[in-house]
């Protein structure tokens, strides 16, 4: 079978691998769809994400959709044609948190991304079925949406609060439409016009451009003067965490969604203590909310389709990451082409 890898920054190769073959209890998934994440994109261009630990050739694309083509002797739950999203998180199922169901915290953890290839076995767990009326393209977005679903669970949104999404990437505009399903008034601060005017499409309330607008007098007039009650950081400059704390309302909440990749940051500490902010961190997801993301693609709570604007076939991944790492359109998506 055909494998895309990272053999050194800014150089992905097409390989030939065998197809895998399965265990009792795993499941060969034929690979339909594969999202472009933005951290896949930062280890690409040769950087190395926090908690990655990148040896070449590299395997990326964990944003994956597919149909099960075989499974194991002891797999009961998935059978030959099932859609499915996989979960690349390998987890042992014993630690501290294991026990208690946070999956994505376990000490002991592996991490495998199948998605760049036309075949990947993966544990029969690690599996949750695409509900009818999902497409397998759609379906492709439940890990960065149960990422999403993550981070606003840390979050309180009430009814009219004023939020603001930094970053106008498919994770900012992921998160607008959540924020607009809980009842806020929605700001996006981005950078790129052809992105700000999918947010307008999407529902946002008010768009800005920090280029031709002042961010903080957009907020302030939008919110009566107080700031912003959630600020979503969905982009990763340490200048836009700063920013967040600067737009947010005293007792506001600010999400640290993005990762900076900086070694350290420096914060104006007195501003949190004395605004009375809540500084949240959040990381990854767990399978369970891969079920509520694809239930919010299904309600038509949250649309991805409008995301997509870039498709290219396994032997073209190089140009779909240099899409992606010029930011020329939203989300890019490796489509194999026999089930394109």
């Amino acid at each position: 079978m055909n494998v895309a890898r990272l053999h050194g920054p800014l150089s992905i190769q097409i390989d030939e691998m065998p197809v895998p073959e399965i265990g009792p209890r795993e499941v060969l998934v034929r690979v339909a769809h594969c999202g472009v994440c933005g951290t896949d994109v930062e280890a690409y261009v040769g950087k190395q994400p926090r908690g990655w630990t990148i040896t070449y050739p590299f395997r990326l694309g964990h944003e994956l959709s597919g149909v099960v083509e075989a499974v194991g002797a002891e797999v009961t739950t998935a059978a030959p044609g099932d859609a499915v999203v996989a979960d690349g998180r390998l987890t042992c199922g014993y630690c501290y948190y294991c026990r208690r169901g946070l999956w994505s915290a376990c000490q002991n953890a592996g991490y495998f991304s199948g998605g760049l290839a036309q075949y990947a076995a993966y544990p029969f767990a690690n599996l949750v079925k695409i509900p009818a009326g999902v497409s397998l393209a759609e379906a492709a977005f439940a890990e960065p949406l149960a990422c999403v679903v993550n981070g606003q669970a840390k979050i309180d949104v009430a009814p009219g609060a004023v939020a603001v999404v930094i970053g106008d990437g498919p994770i900012g505009l992921l998160h607008a439409q959540m924020l607009r399903h809980r009842g806020a008034y929605t700001i996006m601060i981005g950078l790129l016009d052809h992105r700000l005017a999918m947010a307008e499409e999407l529902g946002v309330n008010l768009v800005v451009n920090p280029a031709r607008q002042d961010a903080l007098d957009a907020v302030k007039g939008a919110s009566a003067g107080r700031g912003a009650d959630v600020v979503v950081n969905a982009a990763g400059h340490v200048s836009v965490l700063k920013q967040a704390i600067d737009l947010a309302a005293r007792r506001g909440h600010v999400l640290y969604f993005a990762a900076t990749l900086a070694p350290s940051i420096t914060l104006d500490l007195d501003l949190i203590h004395y605004k009375e902010l809540r500084l949240v961190g959040s990381y990854d997801s767990t399978i369970a909310q891969y079920e509520d993301a694809l239930a919010l693609i299904r309600a038509g709570v949250v649309q991805v389709q409008p995301l997509i604007t870039h498709r290219f076939p396994l032997t073209q991944t190089q140009e779909a990451y240099e899409i992606a790492r010029r930011q020329q359109g939203l989300k890019v998506q490796v489509v194999h082409e026999s089930m394109a």
